[in-house]
């Protein structure tokens, strides 16, 4: 699969063509009816006034298919986490690391398994699993992290607040950022370098709580094929 270096690369005028390829696609039927009828599933962008055609899951004004051609997240609005749309992102699979703690108080917090290959009863995903070594309860928690295929050198980097997390005084909790909505489930980008890339990915980032340093960590996903359901 070609892998795409993505560094400003989706413009508005590139979104607007492949939302006008699937709108396309959607007019025609099986039965060769070509009734000019507005189809049901048309979703209403947020950002602008326009229409487009398929299913949207995020509702961000780019149908599914299109979003699986742009390598963007279907399940997030803002595939980035950056604060800004991904219809209107130049870059939607890219932000800087905007964590900036000035704190240097050590994070009781050890990594104890982290994973993005060979997940257990699941589809392939980044799966990070914590353990509180401290004595108070720890919450306000963000991740950061980047993707870098070794071969291409192309480069992704996603921004996630954990919002409802709390890791209680001696407790173990896995995080798994894999699209479900459900507790310690949050966004990630199978349609990005990590789910396509058939070579070497290497990932690092940090996790980080309020008024505590930023725990490091890095993981690779080995060459071979795109991350699959196992």
């Amino acid at each position: 699969m070609k892998i795409f270096n993505r560094k400003n690369l989706i413009s508005t005028s590139l979104i607007a063509i492949l939302i006008g390829v699937t709108v396309l696609a959607g007019c025609s039927s099986s039965n060769g009816n070509k009734s000019s009828k507005v189809p049901a599933n048309q979703v209403k962008n947020s950002d602008k006034s326009d229409t487009v055609t398929g299913k949207d899951t995020d509702g961000d004004g780019i149908p599914d298919e299109a979003e699986k051609l742009l390598g963007t997240n279907p399940y997030a609005a803002d595939s980035n986490g950056d604060g800004v749309s991904d219809k209107l992102d130049k870059n939607p699979n890219y932000t800087p690391n905007p964590i900036k703690e000035t704190k240097t108080v050590i994070l009781p917090v050890k990594i104890k398994d982290i994973r993005v290959q060979d997940n257990v009863n699941a589809t392939d995903h980044l799966e990070i699993t914590l353990s509180n070594t401290g004595k108070v309860d720890l919450k306000n928690f963000d991740c950061y992290f980047t993707e870098v295929d070794a071969v291409t050198k192309a480069k992704e980097g996603y921004y996630v607040k954990l919002t409802g997390f709390t890791l209680e005084t001696g407790s173990t909790k896995t995080l798994h950022f894999d699209n479900k909505s459900a507790e310690l489930h949050y966004n990630g980008n199978m349609n990005g370098i990590y789910g396509t890339s058939k070579n070497e990915v290497v990932f690092m980032g940090q996790i980080h709580a309020t008024d505590y340093a930023p725990l490091d960590f890095s993981v690779k996903k080995d060459k071979g094929t795109a991350e699959v359901a196992d």
